[in-house]
C-alpha cells in the first residue's frame, strides 16, 4: 500500500532504476513523495521511466552512470548533491548475473560481476555518506538468498551478495554514530528480466526459482513491488530501530536453513 507523503522532502538514490526491483522502488519512493534520482545504464528505460513519473508531476531524474566507475559515481554524487543540496536515501540495486562453475568463469566475467554487484556498493556509498552525515540516512544494499543458500554454477553472483551483506553490517558499525542506518535485503526468487534469463540458462520456468515444490515456502516468485515496500520500510522512520540487518524478503526460502 502507497503510503503518500511519507517520504516528502527526502531526496532518494536507486541505482539500477531502469527496471525490476529498482524501477518498483524508485516508482514507488516517488509516489510516496520523495526527490527521486534513479541510476544505471540503461538510457532509453531510465529516460522513459523517468518521463513517464514526470506527467504524474512526480519529483524524478534519471542519470546514465556506470556504477562501477568511480570518476562516473563521483561525478554524479557531486552533482546530485549540489542540485538537492543532501542525500538522504541510498538504495544499491543495481546488480548482474553469471552462470559458470568456477573453472569454466573467465576472469573478465568474475571481474564484471564483483565491480557491478560490489564495487558499486562501497563507490556509491563512499560518495554519498559526506552529504547524509550532517542529518543521518539509510542505505539500503540489495543482496540475495544466494549470499546463504546457493545453487548449482552460481559461484561468483553467489561471492558477490554474501560480500554484499558482510559489507552492509560492516557500515551499520561504522556510520550509526552518524546517525546513518546501513541494512542489507535479502531477496528470493522475483520476477524480473535478470531472473527470467537466469531461469532460461538453465531449462527452468520463472516460477521455479520460488522453488514449487517445496511446501514449507510460499512457491512462488514475489512481484519487484513486494520488494520495494520492504525497501521503503527500511529508508523510513518506522524502521528506525533497523540496523546492519539481512533483511528477508524471500517466501520463506531460507527459514529452514
Amino acid at each position: 500500500m502507497i503510503i503518500p507523503n511519507r517520504f516528502v522532502g527526502k531526496v532518494c538514490i536507486v541505482t539500477g532504476a531502469e527496471s525490476g526491483i529498482g524501477n518498483a522502488t524508485a516508482t514507488r519512493f516517488a509516489e510516496e513523495g520523495a526527490q527521486v534520482i534513479g541510476i544505471g545504464l540503461d538510457d532509453d528505460q531510465g529516460l522513459a521511466w523517468q518521463n513517464q513519473q514526470q506527467a504524474k508531476n512526480n519529483k524524478v531524474s534519471f542519470f546514465k552512470v556506470d556504477v562501477s566507475k568511480n570518476e562516473e559515481v563521483k561525478d554524479v554524487i557531486e552533482q546530485i548533491a549540489q542540485l538537492h543540496k543532501k542525500i538522504d536515501v541510498l538504495v544499491n540495486n543495481a546488480g548482474i548475473f553469471d552462470y559458470h562453475k568456477v573453472e569454466d568463469l573467465a576472469e573478465g566475467d568474475w571481474d564484471r560481476v564483483m565491480a557491478v554487484n560490489v564495487k558499486s556498493v562501497y563507490l556509491t556509498s563512499k560518495y554519498c555518506i559526506p552529504h547524509m552525515r550532517p542529518h543521518g540516512g539509510s542505505i539500503i544494499n540489495i543482496a540475495s538468498v544466494h549470499a546463504f543458500a546457493t545453487m548449482d554454477s552460481i559461484p561468483v553472483y553467489a561471492a558477490s551478495k554474501g560480500a554484499v551483506v558482510s559489507l552492509s553490517r560492516q557500515m551499520a558499525i561504522d556510520y550509526i554514530q552518524d546517525g546513518i542506518r546501513v541494512n542489507s535485503v535479502v531477496v528470493g526468487g522475483v520476477k524480473t528480466a535478470m531472473s527470467l534469463k537466469h531461469a532460461t540458462s538453465i531449462g527452468k520456468s520463472l516460477d521455479d526459482l520460488g522453488f514449487v515444490d517445496d511446501p514449507r515456502v510460499l512457491g512462488r516468485t514475489a512481484d519487484p513491488g513486494e520488494i520495494a515496500a520492504g525497501i521503503t520500510y527500511l529508508a523510513s522512520s518506522d524502521a528506525s530501530f533497523v540496523v546492519g540487518s539481512a533483511f528477508l524478503i524471500d517466501g520463506g526460502l531460507l527459514a529452514n536453513i
